[in-house]
């Protein structure tokens, strides 16, 4: 509930403050703002479980705004790729998306349950967790370096690899739309 809550407070925003400074380039400093609140979180250490929530919910505007922006960077890249080969690939191009946020959600889950086991979860861990402390610190460790790792890792290739800036994207709308006036 909270990440919905979250993401309908972001939603407006993102949309304007994307118009005005580019998708590309609202996402990049939204996912460095997530990743740097879950390094304060590691640093900080809150004993308080509201407060590890209240680090996550901060985070998750980052994580929001770009989950919000990213729908409208598909688009993006879909008149990216019309205006360099000249065909609409709406289908190809949700499809590919789609089959790779899957294809992350899978790998991410296995990877998960990988480092949980490597850090010394188990079921003992389960059934008396005060008896570990070690691995509950292992366990908070993971918490905030897996989300700063994976949101610096998307800012970096948004900011390195992605090349749809917003002037990059305005160039094509433009030229997207003298070639259908062109049609007429």
């Amino acid at each position: 509930a909270s990440n919905l809550a979250v993401l309908f407070i972001c939603a407006p925003f993102a949309a304007k403050i994307a118009a005005k400074v580019g998708k590309k380039e609202m996402s990049v400093v939204s996912c460095l703002f997530g990743a740097a609140v879950w390094i304060v979180c590691l640093i900080v250490r809150p004993d308080n479980p509201m407060v590890f929530v209240a680090f996550y919910t901060v985070s998750y505007i980052g994580l929001g705004t770009f989950n919000t922006v990213i729908w409208a960077m598909i688009t993006d890249v879909i008149d990216d790729a019309e205006v360099k080969n000249g065909v609409r690939e709406d289908g190809t191009i949700y499809s590919v998306y789609s089959f790779a946020r899957k294809l992350g959600q899978a790998l991410s889950s296995g990877m998960i349950g990988g480092l949980m086991t490597m850090i010394g979860y188990s079921d003992a861990v389960a059934a008396n967790p005060s008896a570990y402390p070690e691995v509950l610190n292992n366990i908070f460790n993971l918490s905030c370096i897996i989300p700063a790792i994976g949101l610096l890792a998307v800012a970096l290739a948004l900011l390195f690899i992605y090349p749809l800036t917003k002037s990059k994207v305005e160039s094509n709308v433009a030229e997207l739309a003298r070639r259908r006036k062109e049609k007429r």
